[in-house]
């Protein structure tokens, strides 16, 4: 019995609730209730109590007012003529405008959800003092967010842009007048009042750029995000938004290569453009070159690319020297971007020569297009098939100045079928002078007294014991057809030991 109770109660329960339900007065107060807990908390339009408006007595003057219920976008008091929710009432004709608060504290009574902007470092000056009627309009607009005019000429009337307007080139979102997709119009944490700091507001749309984080060489301001030091944010005179053309920025940080431009021979991308050679970001190369050192140079000099393969050349390409080695990429000291004028480019690497060979007479009197004494008269900067670095066979340039000796009617020998028993190899002026000058006359690898250097190859010690040498001819005189050794007793103190190896190569000089 007191179980069919509970159903019977129940079930009239239900009929009434269904019978409330279906009145339209209930419906629409559960309907209201239900829009107050689901309401976005974001919404800046709070949801406003169904009350009789203020037509009736603020319309009676404010008649003209009734214009603005035409704009696009209305403020919801307005719209329902709740003026006494901003406004208090006032005695008619003292066209005083009261408030219900002091008008600095009246929009956030409702707008609360802006309220915590008021702890950023960075305010907007209207924003800061409360002045929301300098940007909005309190009833209603034909400008999205109720603003007075449009974005454009908001922003402008206080933010003169004159400098930077007629530049050529602009920043999208300025050219459109989008200036809060950067900025925050009220307050921000960020410097400029922008929306996010430094690169992660540019990555937010430059998001192809983020990647060069990833390199490990990269250009100070943007490893620091500090975007703005190359860019303009707004219009600039140069392409990709550049506060300077050309070099001009470049050098603007970088003082010190702008006052060696001031003298010196300049390479041409640097009068041009740096990032002819630079990129401007990040490079997995250092100096934030797009390619390595040499193959950077070989992208416009191909053509020296076969100088260095040639049977010699200079090491560069193999980790051992580069073009930058012997030229500055920027200014040189001397033609072709040399680090150093003439032969002291040369002795950067040669150190013993500087010592040796500018004292001597070589240096002195060997003419060439190089100039007097230049290392470029007798060898090639890059590569050539004649070792070494030579620019004809060596024999053909040493005659090329030693004239008269070339054409002498007898001659020692040289060339591929006479060996040079003192050193090994071939027979050349090398094997017996040195080509940059030694301490001794006529350049001679050591000194000719008493017979010692022409005995290093034209001598044969007689026993191990004796002191003697047996001297031999290897020019057979006029009228002799074949040479005659002859015996001749020489202090064996003039002459050093000579290998046995070179015993035996002495005997392929003899003709029999």
């Amino acid at each position: 019995m007191g179980r069919n109770r509970i159903l019977v109660f129940g079930l009239l329960l239900l009929m009434v609730i269904g019978i409330l339900v279906t009145l339209p007065t209930v419906r629409k107060q559960i309907s209201q209730m239900f829009m107050q807990t689901t309401q976005n908390p974001d919404d800046t339009l709070p949801k406003l109590a169904e009350r009789e408006s203020d037509k009736k007595v603020c319309g009676m003057c404010h008649s003209d007012k009734s214009r603005d219920f035409n704009k696009k976008f209305l403020h919801a008091p307005f719209v329902r003529w709740y003026c006494t929710d901003c406004h208090a009432p006032h005695t008619v004709g003292t066209g005083k405008h009261e408030f219900v608060v002091d008008v600095d504290q009246l929009c956030s009574t409702c707008h609360f959800n802006r309220m915590d902007e008021a702890t950023y470092i960075y305010q907007h000056k209207p924003y800061q003092l409360g002045h929301c009627t300098d940007c909005h309009d309190p009833h209603a607009s034909d400008f999205n967010h109720l603003l007075r005019t449009s974005p454009a000429n908001l922003c402008t009337a206080c933010h003169k842009m004159d400098l930077v307007y007629n530049f050529p080139f602009k920043h999208k979102p300025y050219e459109i007048a989008a200036c809060s997709d950067c900025h925050n119009p009220h307050a921000s944490k960020y410097k400029g009042m922008t929306k996010l700091p430094g690169k992660q507001l540019c990555f937010s749309c430059h998001y192809d750029r983020q990647n060069e984080q990833l390199m490990p060489v990269q250009h100070k301001p943007y490893n620091t995000g500090e975007c703005v030091n190359c860019h303009g944010a707004h219009a600039t005179p140069a392409p990709k938004l550049l506060l300077l053309p050309g070099n001009a920025l470049c050098l603007a940080c970088h003082t010190g290569l702008g006052d060696r431009l001031k003298s010196g021979y300049i390479h041409t991308p640097v009068k041009e453009k740096c990032t002819n050679c630079h990129v401007p970001h990040a490079s997995a190369k250092p100096a934030l070159l797009p390619e390595s050192r040499t193959n950077l140079c070989y992208l416009c000099h191909s053509n020296l690319r076969p100088e260095f393969q040639k049977t010699s050349h200079h090491p560069v390409g193999n980790g051992l020297l580069e073009c930058d080695g012997c030229h500055d990429p920027h200014v040189g000291a001397g033609p072709k971007l040399v680090r150093k004028a003439g032969n002291q480019l040369c002795y950067i690497c040669h150190l013993g020569l500087e010592s040796t060979y500018q004292k001597l007479q070589h240096a002195t009197k060997a003419k060439g297009k190089g100039g007097l004494g230049a290392c470029t008269n007798c060898h090639v900067p890059h590569g050539s098939q004649w070792k070494p670095l030579l620019q004809d066979k060596q024999e053909q340039m040493c005659n090329n100045c030693h004239t008269k000796i070339a054409k002498a009617r007898i001659n020692h020998p040289f060339g591929e079928k006479y060996q040079d028993v003192w050193h090994g190899g071939t027979m050349h002026c090398t094997s017996c002078h040195g080509p940059h000058g030694t301490p001794y006359a006529k350049f001679t690898l050591v000194a000719n007294d008493k017979g010692q250097f022409c005995l290093k190859c034209h001598g044969k010690k007689r026993s191990d014991n004796d002191k003697y040498f047996d001297v031999h001819r290897l020019i057979p005189p006029k009228n002799e057809p074949k040479v005659k050794t002859i015996n001749t007793k020489v202090p064996g103190y003039t002459r050093e030991p000579i290998a046995p190896t070179i015993d035996k190569q002495v005997k392929t000089y003899k003709r029999k």
